[in-house]
């Protein structure tokens, strides 16, 4: 991400600018726009990267939100495991998929990321399956996350089906989220796969995303939130099958 020419980095600014623009309005998470439009100036790899640290700085205030701390992370400790041990196997996963391969699955992660966050399923649990779904669904979220950055809908489908909401949700969510990045971070510094320069390009990522945020309130009031998400989530959709047109791998099989 070191030598990027001007070209690719205001392409790349653009993408999170939009990523913000769109959270901003609809809450939608910054990688689920971002990351389509991004894989046409970095690899899979990298942008994965790019965006780690964006989302644990905008999550670590909600996770120490109200105290509580540890009593949550024994909440959710089921999805906890199951983010590590996702992050770990999915990111070998992706250092070893030739680019083309990586592409393809990075837009299938998408394609169900945005089919789940436009179907909005309505699940509930049962006490005795809340750890077993929470392991399975933590570690298929640290999947997408691994190869996509789209680990939320995986996790809110699960913490809506566990019964959680308002602050609690939020709470817990952001401590899933901030525990998964720092295992994809460490296990791709581990493998020697990024550095101290890298996490910090990704930090500096943050600021156009918020750029964009701020850009879109004067229309935030002026747009219709569901219409505006169902349109934008259409188009996520449109771009993550064309990430896999172009990766070939149809072609191949």
């Amino acid at each position: 991400m070191q030598s990027l020419d001007a070209l690719r980095l205001g392409g790349i600014a653009i993408a999170l600018v939009l990523g913000g623009m769109v959270k901003g309005v609809t809450g939608i998470g910054v990688p689920l726009v971002a990351m389509p439009i991004l894989t046409h100036f970095l690899p899979v790899k990298q942008a994965v990267l790019l965006l780690s640290m964006p989302i644990i700085l905008g999550n670590i205030p909600q996770a120490l939100e109200g105290g509580e701390f540890w009593k949550t992370v024994k909440q959710v400790a089921a999805p906890l495991i199951g983010t590590v041990l996702g992050n770990v196997v999915g990111v070998s996963l992706l250092i070893r998929l030739e680019p083309h391969r990586a592409q393809a699955a990075s837009g299938l992660a998408l394609i169900v990321a945005a089919a789940l966050l436009l179907a909005s399923p309505k699940l509930t649990l049962s006490p005795a399956l809340v750890k077993p779904v929470g392991f399975v669904l933590g570690f298929g979220a640290a999947l997408m996350e691994s190869i996509a950055s789209v680990p939320g809908p995986l996790l809110a489908m699960y913490l809506i089906a566990s019964g959680a909401t308002g602050r609690v949700f939020t709470r817990q969510i952001a401590i899933i989220l901030v525990v998964s990045v720092l295992t994809l971070i460490t296990t791709f510094g581990s493998g020697a796969h990024a550095n101290g320069a890298d996490l910090g390009i990704s930090a500096l990522a943050s600021v156009p995303a918020i750029i964009g945020m701020f850009l879109i309130r004067p229309l935030r009031d002026k747009l219709h939130p569901l219409a505006f998400r169902v349109v934008v989530l259409v188009c996520v959709l449109a771009a993550a099958v064309q990430m896999i047109l172009k990766s070939g791998v149809l072609l191949a099989m």
